[in-house]
C-alpha cells in the first residue's frame, strides 16, 4: 500500500470516490514544492506575469 491508500479519505473523496488532484506535489529529492497539474502552472503562470507587470511598469515610471 501506498501512503496515499493508507490516509483517510477526505471530503471531497468521500463523496465521488476519486482522490482530488493535487495543485502542488512535494519534490521526490530537496525541499519545496512543484506543480503537479495544470491549476498549478497557472499559478505560477500568474505570479510570473504579475513579477514581470510590476518590473516593467516601475522601469518606465509609470509606478
Amino acid at each position: 500500500m501506498s501512503k496515499d491508500e493508507q490516509r483517510r479519505p477526505t471530503g471531497a473523496q468521500q463523496r465521488t470516490g476519486k482522490t482530488p488532484k493535487r495543485w502542488f506535489k512535494p519534490n521526490t529529492s530537496g525541499p519545496g514544492w512543484h506543480p503537479g497539474s495544470w491549476q498549478g502552472w497557472l499559478v505560477i503562470g500568474v505570479i510570473v506575469a504579475t513579477i514581470v507587470t510590476f518590473v516593467v511598469l516601475f522601469r518606465t515610471g509609470v509606478l
